[in-house]
């Protein structure tokens, strides 16, 4: 009688490599995710009590929102196989 072949797992082999990245991702300096906060605080309070023009309140907060976002995705953890 022969023997079945084992199972392939899904678990990775320490012989895989990881698929290369697409992007890499930079460290951003903490205020930088803080400029972002405070910017979209205070655009979005400025614009809604009509100090600022709400074009100018919404092209305002796209920016901010868009650094604050950054700042997140940088914070991201960087795995044992991504280099």
């Amino acid at each position: 009688m022969k023997k079945k072949p084992a199972k392939k797992t899904a678990q990775r082999t320490a012989s895989q490599k990881p698929a290369p990245s697409s992007f890499n991702v930079e460290p951003l300096p903490a205020t930088f995710s803080l400029i972002g906060m405070l910017g979209l605080i205070i655009t979005t309070v400025f614009t809604v009590s009509g100090r600022v023009p709400l074009s100018w309140g919404v092209a305002f907060d796209l920016v901010f929102a868009l650094m604050f976002v950054a700042s997140m995705i940088s914070i991201t953890p960087k795995f044992a196989g991504w280099e």
